[in-house]
């Protein structure tokens, strides 16, 4: 899945939705906060819920405001220099503990880029300023991606080369003038802070008082075989917030079933859209192909499952954020049709609406926002933004 342009955030709050200025404006799926960061800049309340604890900790620090970003850069500064001269002086290379290193893919890191990494990290935590301290950990995170790891990124994660080694002092400094350059751009047009919940998406009403909501924006993960704690291990590994494979599992336990790898026994979601007969079909032509092609591994076999467990989740999800709108309330959800499952094709906006208008939504239109060239078909198949209104 791409992700969306902030644009298309004030093409539907604004022009579509016509929210008034200082209303509420909800992200159930915030991801690193696309629709938060650009409801503040457009003069509203901004709510979001995200459960994958690296995106939580993004968006949670790219929302806040009162950062002087002039004091920021001076601190980013001292925190190369210190870097740069414990790298020069350590005598041995820093590594991972066994379990945190267990979690990631082999190679995903050369030794050197690693420890030049973790010795960054060693001295961005003992700078004893808690909100500083957040941007710079944010800023490693992309640098140990973009600059110091081997990882590409296609329809999966992989592995891509070899780096011997990396400028991963320098290229964390360029990050972090970006990252001041972004809050001297916006921080004035920051009317109120944004509330970012770390919370599962399917069970929200404890987290968000009634009818608060003005409207919600959003992009929901797709049924589309995308493991995003696999595509995020190693930041949240160097960040701290994976050292071990329970924690790894907590986290995806809280997500939305949308592939394989975080399907678990006891899952029951797929109890929401059981009257569904067009998803029991869909579910039905996977597995009937499955069995036809003589695909018998464990994920393969659970390929039917999942897109049942997937849009049972979404019916929660939007059967629990009812109470939360406000009478009227409009709702976009930026969606895309699939085919990853053995190629069966699955219309994901269609479907969505259908499972909406199931629970007193109506279904207002549902706009085509672009195609995107399937990896195994090689075909166009269609993002759609769902807009609805909870009446």
């Amino acid at each position: 899945m791409l992700s969306f342009p902030a644009h298309i955030v004030r093409q539907y709050i604004v022009n579509e939705f016509e929210v008034a200025a200082g209303g509420t404006v909800l992200d159930p799926f915030c991801g690193t906060g696309t629709t938060i960061v650009e409801a503040q800049q457009l003069g509203y309340r901004a709510v979001g819920v995200e459960a994958n604890t690296l995106a939580y900790f993004a968006s949670s620090v790219k929302a806040r405001c009162g950062t002087d970003a002039l004091s920021l850069r001076r601190w980013s500064q001292q925190i190369a220099n210190d870097a740069n001269r414990k790298i020069s002086l350590a005598r041995a290379f820093r590594k991972l503990a066994d379990d945190e290193a267990g979690l990631l893919l082999a190679d995903c890191i050369g030794s050197r880029p690693l420890h030049k990494v973790l010795m960054l990290r060693e001295t961005i935590e003992a700078s004893g300023d808690p909100e500083l301290h957040d941007y710079g950990m944010l800023a490693l995170a992309k640098t140990s991606v973009q600059t110091a790891s081997n990882l590409h990124f296609g329809p999966e994660v992989g592995i891509r080369g070899r780096k011997a080694d990396a400028p991963v002092v320098a290229a964390w400094l360029k990050n972090m003038d970006q990252v001041a350059d972004d809050i001297e751009l916006t921080e004035q047009n920051r009317k109120y802070p944004a509330n970012v919940i770390k919370g599962d998406s399917r069970d929200l009403r404890s987290l968000i008082e009634p009818a608060s909501i003005d409207a919600v924006f959003t992009s929901p993960p797709y049924p589309n075989e995308k493991d995003y704690t696999r595509t995020t291990r190693l930041e949240s590994v160097l960040l701290r917030f994976l050292s071990n494979k329970a924690e790894l599992r907590a986290v995806k336990q809280s997500l939305l079933r949308s592939n394989t790898r975080n399907v678990y026994k006891a899952d029951s979601d797929h109890t929401f859209v059981e009257n569904n007969s067009r998803i029991q079909a869909i579910a039905k032509e996977i597995e009937d192909k499955r069995e036809f092609l003589g695909k018998t591994s464990g994920f393969e076999k659970l390929y039917g499952r999942v897109t049942k467990l997937y849009f049972g989740g979404m019916a929660r999800h939007l059967e629990t954020i009812k109470p939360l709108l406000k009478h009227g309330a409009h709702l976009g959800y930026v969606v895309g049709d699939q085919a990853s499952y053995l190629q069966i094709h699955i219309p994901t906006g269609s479907i969505l609406a259908e499972i909406a208008e199931s629970l007193g939504y109506t279904h207002v239109r549902t706009d085509l926002f672009r195609t995107r060239l399937a990896t195994a078909t090689k075909q166009q198949i269609r993002e759609e933004v769902v807009i609805l209104r909870n009446d």
